[in-house]
């Protein structure tokens, strides 16, 4: 019985060092999106690899016929800086990617050119 015991203690000490390690890999945003002009993503995206990746679902365009992504290196003191924005059109791309650094935190908006036509849909932000 101790044996045994010890088995699922061990096995369950060697489960968690593994599966920790992978869920510091498989951090994901869901965000469901319905604007006019530009809304922010809820909350900062701290990452935990190089790339922070995520696509796009449009569920009505809203007569409106485009929308950026972009993506900002969140600073506490100072303005955040711009790292780059993706373009997305009804036959576009429905996916975007950014190189970022591990450990640092990011925030994500999403812009229009048009005021008043709205966009609403879902997005994934994987980091």
């Amino acid at each position: 019985m101790i044996k045994k015991l010890k088995y699922c203690i061990v096995a369950v000490v060697f489960s968690m060092g593994v599966l920790v390690p992978l869920t510091a890999y498989a951090a994901v945003n869901n965000v469901s999106y319905d604007f006019k002009h530009m809304v922010a993503v809820n909350g900062k995206m701290n990452a935990t690899k190089g790339t922070l990746s995520g696509g796009v679902s449009v569920s009505n365009w809203g007569k409106d016929s485009s929308f950026s992504v972009k993506l900002f290196e969140h600073r506490v003191i100072l303005n955040d800086i711009y790292k780059g924005g993706t373009y997305f059109s009804p036959t576009g791309n429905k996916k975007f990617s950014y190189s970022v650094t591990k450990g640092k935190s990011y925030c994500a908006e999403f812009w229009k050119n048009q005021n008043g036509k709205y966009i609403s849909g879902k997005a994934s932000f994987s980091y």
